[in-house]
């Protein structure tokens, strides 16, 4: 395509010559007359209106959110939803589903980041669980654009219920669960 930022277009060969001159070589390049012809089809678009520049902005400022859920045994609301937090100038929230959702309905803790722009954006971040007794920390890695639908990142299957509910493994003490997130890069667009 041709715009104004590549307006040439073509490759170097197209076909080798050898293919129009070799005695040999019947490919029906060349008519009896010794002549070929060559064409080309051009389709114009109609001009662009709109362009965006796309970047990735890896200096986060407050990078890091916690959300400390307290008596998470009492909860019966599915999902639960921490308050806005702002990191990198835009507005997140944690999503938890305490019983699963999904494939990990009934047997694990879901986990989620939301955007609360309605961009469609490409975001890199940490999701964890804390280990309050040691840093053996559930931690996954999102990575990718965002769920269309509702603009999240995250896991029907984050950490199964077992392990979660498991008093000795530390997830969960004195009926709190801590939740974190570290944000380390998103897309912006900038229209121009």
């Amino acid at each position: 395509m041709f715009h104004s930022f590549e307006t040439k277009r073509g490759v170097k060969q197209f076909l080798p010559t050898a293919w129009f001159t070799a005695p040999w070589a019947s490919y029906g390049y060349i008519s009896e007359g010794g002549e070929c012809v060559f064409g080309i089809d051009v389709f114009v678009a109609p001009p662009f209106n709109k362009w965006e520049n796309f970047s990735y902005d890896e200096n986060i400022s407050n990078p890091i959110s916690n959300w400390n859920i307290t008596y998470v045994s009492t909860i019966h609301i599915d999902p639960y939803t921490s308050d806005p937090f702002s990191s990198g100038g835009r507005n997140w929230v944690l999503k938890v589903y305490p019983n699963g959702y999904g494939i990990g309905t009934g047997n694990s803790l879901s986990l989620y980041l939301l955007s609360e722009s309605n961009g469609n954006d490409y975001v890199r971040a940490k999701l964890r669980v804390l280990n309050q007794y040691s840093s053996n920390h559930v931690e996954k890695q999102v990575e990718g654009w965002s769920n269309v639908a509702e603009n999240r990142w995250g896991f029907e299957k984050f950490i199964s219920l077992s392990d979660l509910e498991d008093r000795t493994k530390g997830f969960i003490v004195n009926d709190l669960l801590e939740v974190e997130v570290t944000i380390m890069s998103f897309s912006k667009t900038n229209s121009i």
